[in-house]
């Protein structure tokens, strides 16, 4: 019994032994194919990780995939990269998760398809991905590929904004403002919104811009409007930058940013800024194109379009339809908040915010040096009633 209990445990020694040696050849031969990756010996890389990648390795097989998508050593093929990336995900990679559904998000050398980029982001997004959480939001918020659905949006945002993520938490902070998913409720707003500001993001200065112009949630102070406006003209926020020159001439002119980012380098509102030159008769514009707050209840509230301009001067935005001759494409209401009327211009109809994404390319130059910025229909509908 004695000699059978040494056995076993001259066994069991041997075997650890193999499995401690296994374990250790593969992480030398992992790190050493990765050491002569970052050296741009692609060649030896490709020689040690192959037979790795093809046993089953996840990171090895990450690396086979960034080197075909890239021609590293090998001619470059998108279709083999992304065949890596698959194999590693599966296996529970949370970075390459979020690589896959961004390549089938953009589409750029596979064929589009939002589905897909869904379901990869929402792999990712449970095992704690920031990126995919925040992403999956905007594809929710949007109802991109998946059935548009506030609450879960919210919930995506109040993810990745608790990660730290500044743009998740700009975006959670407009989703209390607007009650969308969420109660409204504008103090969670304005602590949302100053974890983003304190970040650097340009949107979140400009709102809480807004909260203490118009006192939602706060006390109302014009000076300290007037120093979150300036942190985001300090970026280059075109409507941060209009609104401290409006509060230095006419005083408030209320306009809560209510579109979220697809990525952390959007500018989600800049409105055009056009000359003053002569007055129209309005009753005649009517009757030959420009189109008004009936037109845009008659859309659907999923739908998209694309806002131009918002103005104090009712001549000076039909001035610069008529000065483009493009009355006939557009469309214009009249809003009034605080006491203070707005004539915002749009341009289309879109089912898509990616195809209303397309149509901005297409807009005169002079258009689109204004930054024009996409609008879900329903928040419009919303401000005209």
């Amino acid at each position: 019994m004695n000699q059978y209990i040494k056995n076993w445990k001259y066994t069991f020694f041997l075997i650890s032994c193999q499995i401690f040696l296994s374990a250790a050849l593969h992480a030398q031969s992992y790190e050493e194919g990765r050491s002569a990756y970052i050296n741009g010996d692609y060649s030896t890389a490709m020689n040690i990780l192959s037979p790795m990648a093809e046993a089953g390795d996840a990171e090895a097989q990450k690396m086979l995939g960034i080197m075909y998508d890239y021609g590293q050593g090998v001619d470059e093929d998108p279709n083999t990269a992304l065949q890596w990336y698959i194999r590693s995900a599966e296996q529970g990679q949370t970075a390459v998760q979020y690589q896959v559904g961004a390549k089938y998000f953009k589409g750029e050398t596979i064929p589009q398809d939002y589905n897909e980029a869904a379901r990869w982001w929402q792999m990712a997004a449970d095992g704690g991905q920031v990126d995919a959480q925040f992403n999956l939001g905007l594809m929710y918020f949007r109802g991109m590929g998946i059935t548009q659905d506030d609450v879960t949006a919210a919930g995506m945002f109040q993810q990745a904004a608790e990660q730290g993520h500044g743009n998740a938490q700009y975006s959670l902070g407009v989703m209390f403002a607007f009650g969308r998913g969420v109660d409204r409720d504008y103090q969670i707003a304005r602590e949302w919104f100053v974890q983003a500001a304190d970040k650097g993001v340009a949107q979140a200065q400009y709102n809480l811009g807004i909260f203490y112009e118009n006192g939602n949630g706060v006390e109302q102070n014009i000076e300290q409007a007037k120093n979150w406006y300036q942190l985001a003209a300090d970026q280059g926020l075109n409507e941060a930058i209009a609104k401290l020159d409006s509060l230095n001439v006419t005083g408030s002119n209320y306009e809560m940013q209510d579109v979220i980012s697809t990525d952390s380098n959007d500018n989600l509102e800049s409105s055009a800024t056009v000359s003053s030159t002569s007055s129209y008769d309005y009753a005649e514009i009517a009757t030959t194109g420009v189109k008004r707050e009936s037109w845009l209840r008659d859309q659907s509230p999923d739908y998209y379009t694309i806002q131009i301009g918002s103005v104090l001067n009712e001549d000076d935005l039909v001035s610069y339809l008529k000065r483009h001759n493009i009355e006939n494409n557009y469309a214009y209401i009249q809003v009034d908040i605080n006491g203070t009327t707005r004539y915002n211009a749009f341009y289309g109809i879109f089912g898509t915010y990616q195809d209303a994404q397309s149509a901005v390319n297409e807009l005169p130059g002079e258009i689109q040096r204004s930054s024009p910025w996409i609008r879900n229909i329903r928040i419009l509908q919303d401000m005209i009633n």
